[in-house]
């Protein structure tokens, strides 16, 4: 006999893991999670509702769109800062600060593990794959000067008694249509990636890549050519 299956054990895209459209009401929520997982209850609803209304909240949501229980947008802006187009997936953690700006494309994925960090620009292109574990930064998080990254650190915890400027550098991030970042890669600061691009697991793109091109590695470097077939339209 199979196992009632449970969220905890299924909430992830390889364990056949669910996406679900926003619904109209708590109990609506219910019984959208209840027709794919036996064992929900009225507690994954209500985190259902929340990572929609997070979302409804925090930016501007297209059509179609479907959401997991771990997707997460943190948006300390405008609500008009953040576009999500529609017609995708996503499973993501997206964190917009400041002026930061993040665009998504339609028919993207973005799965689990995926963080997104925005201070100036992020841009995803139409039907772009953001495999389990990427994490794309426009910034460099914390600042290159180590007073100001303890002053960083002091405030974070409540330490008022230290004043002075904190730099985090920042450049813009523009990932093409039709790429495909794998699992565990990381996209940094000031990178642009052309179209249908294919960066391998576990690469470091610290520099651009051009258009339709294998990349991989750490630092990322072209690999390959795609072939005209692989780039079809």
């Amino acid at each position: 006999m199979t196992s009632p299956k449970t969220l905890t054990a299924t909430d992830h895209a390889f364990a056949n893991g669910f996406v679900f459209e926003e619904p109209a009401s708590a109990a609506a929520a219910l019984a959208a999670l209840k027709e794919k997982v036996l064992l929900a209850d009225e507690r994954d609803a209500a985190l259902l509702m929340a990572v929609w209304r997070q979302f409804r909240e925090g930016g501007e949501i297209g059509p179609n769109v479907r959401l997991a229980l771990a997707a997460r947008l943190i948006n300390q802006g405008q609500r008009s800062q953040v576009r999500i187009h529609g017609d995708l997936a996503l499973r993501a953690v997206l964190k917009v600060e400041g002026d930061g700006r993040l665009e998504i494309g339609r028919f993207c994925y973005l799965g689990d593990g995926v963080l997104i960090s925005v201070k100036e620009s992020v841009t995803i292109g139409e039907a772009t794959l953001l495999a389990h574990g990427v994490q794309v930064f426009d910034n460099n998080t914390h600042p290159t000067s180590a007073a100001q990254r303890e002053l960083q650190f002091r405030r974070m915890i409540g330490y008022k008694d230290r004043n002075g400027p904190m730099v985090i550098e920042t450049a813009p991030v523009a990932i093409g249509r039709r790429c495909w970042v794998g699992m565990n890669s990381i996209v940094m600061k000031g990178v642009s990636i052309g179209d249908d691009t294919i960066v391998a697991s576990g690469s470091v793109v610290v520099s651009s890549l051009p258009a339709g091109v294998i990349a991989g590695g750490n630092p990322a470097r072209v690999l390959r050519e795609l072939t005209p077939e692989e780039r079809e339209p």
